[in-house]
């Protein structure tokens, strides 16, 4: 094989040519380590020659599309060789493979040799959270949470422990574990805050009022508390006064805000205001055209008539997300057919 092959299959081990030729000095009286993850760079290039032959088979592998094949491979190497960069390669062919067991199994090896690795502590924990493997997650986290507190990150923490919970597939599921881990602080604003946003994902629309109302009473500037309870109300076609008035507080705080601005809109459309919320709406989605904001502003045009521009806002809210489950409903409520939009965008899920 040539050398230069050799060298860069020898770097994707961890290798330098110094470290090799040490190997080549030592590798007749290298003992087998017990632990991957502390093999001497000697005893890695006694294995090199198999396992250059091993990454070669990976790589043609993904080439001809066996993304299985090139992950089992992989995975193997990763733990007979305990190394960070063949570990992280084994977890990235299994997630594309589609092996979420087989991809947690190799991220832990990435994370045990990179412990200080966010993007390796992050895999691990998603990967925790899809496959159900809450006991080990839980306490992990919570060793974190104490040393996040030691450091004074406490709240840095809550907001990654929000957005894992959140990609829970099992939104009270996602809520229970963000509980656990968070007991010693459930009343803590962040976390009050997140766990009414779990409820209302799960679908315990009362259980997410009654927790922005305990943060509201602690808060009453807590501008997102306030246009979240006031977008529920009005989105549920409830209490509309009182929804307009809680996003009237949470704009006066947080004025520049395109969500808050697109709540106004759309209590003002629930409230029958068509003109007002076309103005609101326009305004929000003029700062930030996403899915939903653009869902909102089609419906509010398409009701008044100005169809052209309902379609406009509904093709560009779908060309930067064709999944959004908002804008579908919306379309579909409204008997809007896809093609008058564009032909080629897949049905949401």
């Amino acid at each position: 094989m040539p050398r230069l092959v050799i060298l860069f299959f020898l770097g994707l081990l961890g290798l330098t040519p110094v470290q090799a030729s040490t190997g080549e000095r030592k590798a007749a009286g290298a003992s087998p380590s017990t632990n991957p993850s502390t093999r001497t760079a000697a005893q890695l290039q006694a294995m090199a020659p198999r396992m250059v032959f091993q990454i070669l088979v990976s790589e043609l592998a993904v080439q001809e599309g066996q993304l299985a094949l090139a992950a089992a491979t992989y995975g193997a190497l990763a733990e007979e060789t305990g190394q960070a960069n063949v570990a992280e390669r084994a977890t990235k062919l299994a997630l594309s493979a589609r092996s979420g067991p087989q991809a947690l199994k190799a991220a832990k090896i990435w994370l045990a040799a990179a412990p200080n690795e966010e993007e390796a502590q992050d895999t691990v924990d998603a990967l925790e959270v899809l496959l159900g493997q809450r006991e080990e997650l839980v306490a992990s986290l919570i060793k974190r949470r104490e040393q996040a507190r030691k450091d004074k990150k406490l709240e840095a923490f809550y907001d990654r422990l929000s957005g894992l919970a959140s990609r829970s597939p099992d939104k009270l599921a996602g809520l229970q574990l963000l509980e656990a881990v968070a007991q010693p602080d459930l009343s803590v604003s962040s976390v009050l805050y997140s766990r009414a946003m779990l409820n209302e994902q799960a679908g315990r629309p009362q259980e997410m009022e009654t927790l922005l109302r305990q943060l509201i009473a602690k808060d009453p500037k807590h501008a997102h508390a306030l246009n979240a309870l006031g977008y529920s109300l009005a989105d549920r076609g409830e209490r509309l006064q009182e929804a307009n008035d809680l996003i009237k507080a949470a704009v006066a705080l947080s004025p520049n805000d395109a969500h808050i601005l697109d709540s106004m809109g759309w209590v003002l459309f629930r409230q029958g205001k068509l003109t007002q919320a076309r103005k609101w709406l326009q305004k929000a989605h003029a700062k930030q055209p996403d899915a939903e904001i653009s869902a909102h502003l089609g419906e509010v045009l398409w009701i008044m008539g100005e169809t052209d521009q309902a379609l406009a806002a509904w093709r560009r809210g779908l060309s930067n997300d064709p999944h959004n489950k908002v804008l579908f409903k919306t379309l579909e409520r409204l008997a809007i057919p896809l093609d008058r939009l564009a032909p080629s965008i897949p049905r949401g899920q």
